[in-house]
């Protein structure tokens, strides 16, 4: 069995039938292309290994781990993935980008120099030139293999695009250092470079001829400690991204319960409920790492390392029980068991929005799913919450 197995694929676009029955295997050292033309169906076969895309029949395993099936099965490992859109959210900086992509803590600096990378190393993403944000994607699908002695599945959707010669040239290298380390390549391109690198080429549709590719030398670089990867906790400290987006609603929902009641004068259920209704406000506005994701596609990479979304959660809790405080404050009765239940209230009506819109992100026009229009049904948590804490 390879590294990289792909068994009868067929995946539909709309209503055309892209891959009909498409099997193919990779082993250990080999590079293989897929090439052709423009819509022949080489991002689909990268997506369909990815586990990125519903199939009809057939299955994807890497490193003999199912990564997703026509029946719908679900399974992830390391491995390594750029795809046409860059993935990368533009508030993520240069190199812990990179460092997240290997999951390792290791001295970034001379690999980031070899790419032309390094006066870059503190920018965030949004700073770079479209072809200095390739290399950044392109580093990111390489690192898993960079980095480990034993074979790690690679796969690259046109990852030379918008790469200048020099670049090229390097990733050809890249790629049989790679294969000299028992790595398994899956690209997809049109440069000639690229093509000569690969042991075997695919040309769509589906016409096979090996390659005479010049072997390499395959030195890993040297890990330290694993890292924790918590990007949306950082993102979210980076950009306040919670306070803008679901915090300011809860302040608006505050003031303008202020505008029309007088605090001093409620009681029982309607004090409870005046004092729950900004955690309930924050939380229906969403995971606000969801929208960040939304750029350059990033939520597609992620998707692939995590089943959980991106996500501040923790955050989140102490913004919610920050704004009941201050209602409560506000009301003069400060209930510590009522804070709590905002806190946690909030957190979870806006992990449940989140986990909402996520789903509809494999959807070709996610934006047009009015998934929005199920929201209301999570005020009846908050009117269950209330007459619970008024009983």
């Amino acid at each position: 069995m390879g590294i990289i197995e792909l068994s009868h694929l067929t995946v539909l676009r709309g209503r055309s039938k892209v891959l009909d029955d498409w099997s193919i295997s990779i082993d250990s050292g080999e590079v293989v292309c897929l090439a052709g033309d423009n819509g022949c169906g080489k991002s689909t076969v990268i997506e369909a290994a990815a586990g990125l895309i519903p199939l009809e029949n057939g299955s994807s395993k890497i490193s003999g781990q199912l990564i997703r099936d026509s029946d719908g099965r679900r399974g992830r490992i390391e491995f390594g993935l750029c795809l046409q859109d860059d993935c990368v959210m533009g508030d993520e900086l240069v190199g812990e980008r990179i460092l997240d992509a290997a999951g390792f803590d290791f001295d970034i600096a001379p690999l980031l120099k070899s790419w032309g990378l390094d006066h870059r190393i503190h920018d965030r993403i949004a700073m770079l030139s479209g072809g200095q944000r390739r290399k950044v994607a392109l580093l990111c699908g390489l690192i898993p293999a960079m980095i480990s002695n034993e074979p790690v599945a690679v796969l690259l959707d046109e990852a030379d695009s918008g790469l200048d010669d020099d670049s090229t040239e390097k990733l050809a290298k890249t790629l049989r250092d790679l294969a000299a380390g028992g790595h398994a390549i899956l690209i997809s391109s049109h440069d000639s470079r690229i093509i000569s690198a690969s042991d075997r080429i695919i040309r769509f549709p589906f016409e096979e001829e090996q390659g005479d590719a010049k072997s390499g030398k395959f030195t890993p670089l040297e890990k330290a400690a694993k890292r924790s990867v918590n990007i949306g906790h950082r993102l979210n400290l980076r950009t306040l991204s919670g306070l803008a987006n679901n915090g300011i609603a809860g302040l608006l929902t505050l003031g303008a319960m202020l505008a029309l009641l007088d605090p001093s004068q409620l009681e029982g259920r309607m004090l409870t409920a005046f004092v729950l209704a900004p955690a309930l406000t924050a939380g229906l506005c969403g995971n606000p790492i969801h929208k960040l994701s939304l750029e350059n596609r990033a939520y597609a990479w992620w998707n692939t390392k995590s089943a959980i979304p991106q996500n501040a959660i923790f955050h989140s809790v102490l913004l919610c029980g920050g704004l009941t405080l201050l209602a409560s404050t506000i009301t003069s009765d400060l209930n510590w068991e009522l804070i709590i239940a905002g806190a946690i209230l909030g957190a979870t009506t806006e992990a449940v929005v989140g986990l909402l819109s996520n789903a509809t992100l494999r959807l070709a026009r996610p934006n047009a799913v009015m998934i929005r229009l199920l929201t209301p049904i999570l005020i009846l948590p908050w009117a269950l919450l209330v007459d619970t804490l008024t009983a």
